[in-house]
């Protein structure tokens, strides 16, 4: 029996929409499809930049000492090399006994907080603590404004001729207040400083000063330009506590010809404040004492 037209083509129709709505429905599946794999692989990528790593904790000023208790462990995301990326085992040395020993680690700039940490960003230096260093206080050098505890200083000595020169340098600050600091100082050091203290208490408008590194980390010591006197000098070559290495270096800058001209120019300045030497030491000195028992005082109230 024929079929109707008019149902042929209502069935036809049918059909063709059917087809078209089963194309269409393939197609965004398969779009879905296609989503879905790039998303996965999206994530797969991000997930694969996922890192366990150091950050900073904190504030880290430029040239202070870290270790890695100093930072503390993130997973974040980050595209850095596993290779860049500091490790327990970076602030560790094992030495030639087989005993480990921890690194000096500092700062090589300002490392804001949460910033992740990296070898760049880290170096290591040679501060090991000698047997002649001790934790030195001092009172009569002018200080900087802003100076900070683990700041690093140079002191510098400037006489009234304008002549200025660099006493110890590279100092860190442990402590400081509005009127003292305290350093570790090896003995050369300390005789160094202490002919510089009495020639600047000698001499009128002399100024024993200190100055601020900027980035610690990256600026080198600079190099001492000051030469004590003979006498001073004597002491050294004399002190058993003066480490071997530090006294030959001390006697070679002190024959040095240049080096003689220098002490020559200071023993020149100092010449005219010879006859009231001891006055003015003994002056500088009662001051230097008023100024150490009133912060010991204060101390004392703080502990009990």
């Amino acid at each position: 029996m024929a079929m109707n037209p008019m149902k042929r083509r209502a069935r036809n129709s049918f059909l063709i929409g059917f087809l078209c709505a089963l194309i269409i429905m393939a197609l965004i599946v398969m779009l879905l499809l296609y989503k879905m794999q790039d998303l996965k692989q999206n994530y797969q990528k991000l997930e694969s930049q996922q890192k366990e790593v150091y950050v900073a904790d904190e504030y880290i000023q430029s040239g202070a000492e870290v270790t890695i208790s100093s930072f503390k462990r993130e997973k974040v995301q980050t595209s850095i090399s596993d290779n860049e990326m500091v490790r327990p085992a970076d602030f560790q040395q094992e030495n030639e006994d087989g005993s480990i020993t921890d690194k000096t680690i500092v700062a090589v700039s300002n490392i804001p907080k949460g910033t992740i940490i990296t070898k760049e960003l880290l170096e290591e230096i040679e501060n090991k603590t000698t047997n002649d260093q001790r934790l030195q206080e001092y009172n009569m050098i002018v200080l900087p404004t802003k100076l900070a505890a683990d700041d690093y200083i140079d002191i510098r000595i400037q006489f009234p001729t304008g002549e200025d020169y660099i006493v110890v340098s590279k100092k860190k600050v442990v402590e400081t207040d509005e009127k003292t600091i305290w350093m570790n100082m090896n003995e050369d050091e300390i005789l160094m400083l202490g002919n510089a203290i009495v020639e600047a208490y000698t001499t009128e408008g002399c100024k024993l000063y200190a100055t601020t590194y900027i980035k610690a980390g990256l600026q080198e010591a600079a190099v001492p330009t000051y030469v004590v006197s003979k006498e001073v000098m004597s002491i050294i070559g004399t002190n058993p506590n003066i480490r071997t290495e530090a006294r030959d270096g001390l006697y070679a800058r002190y024959h040095d010809q240049e080096q003689v001209q220098v002490r020559e120019r200071i023993d020149k300045t100092l010449s005219p404040y010879i006859g009231s030497q001891n006055s003015a030491v003994e002056s500088g000195l009662q001051q230097e004492l008023v100024t150490r028992e009133e912060g010991r005082r204060e101390f004392v109230e703080m502990l009990q």
